[in-house]
Order: structure tokens, then C-alpha cells, then sequence
């Protein structure tokens, strides 16, 4: 009976440890990705046409 809890708590425990690094993870790859798309200038860009006044 005592060895079912020690068992379904350290369960419980790995499920969420588990939870905490898989959203750690995918929080640095997104900061890793948008570090490299500000270096790189991979974003889309607006263009603007300067317009030359006819005087």
C-alpha cells in the first residue's frame, strides 16, 4: 500500500519536471530563433520609394 504512493507521487513528480523542460526548451528555441532572424535580417520587410520632388 505504501510503495503505491511512493510510486504514483514520484510519477506525478516526473510528469511534471518532464512538463517544466519541454517549456523551457521550446522557450529558448523560440528566443534562438528570433535572435537569428534579427542577425540574419530574415523578417519581411516594407519598402518604401523616395519620392524626388519635381521642381
Amino acid at each position: 500500500m505504501h510503495f503505491k504512493k511512493i510510486n504514483k507521487a514520484f510519477f506525478w513528480l516526473k510528469r511534471k519536471v518532464i512538463l517544466l523542460i519541454a517549456a523551457f526548451m521550446i522557450g529558448m528555441s523560440n528566443v534562438i530563433n528570433e535572435e537569428e532572424k534579427m542577425i540574419n535580417d530574415n523578417f519581411i520587410k516594407t519598402e518604401q520609394k523616395q519620392e524626388e520632388d519635381a521642381d
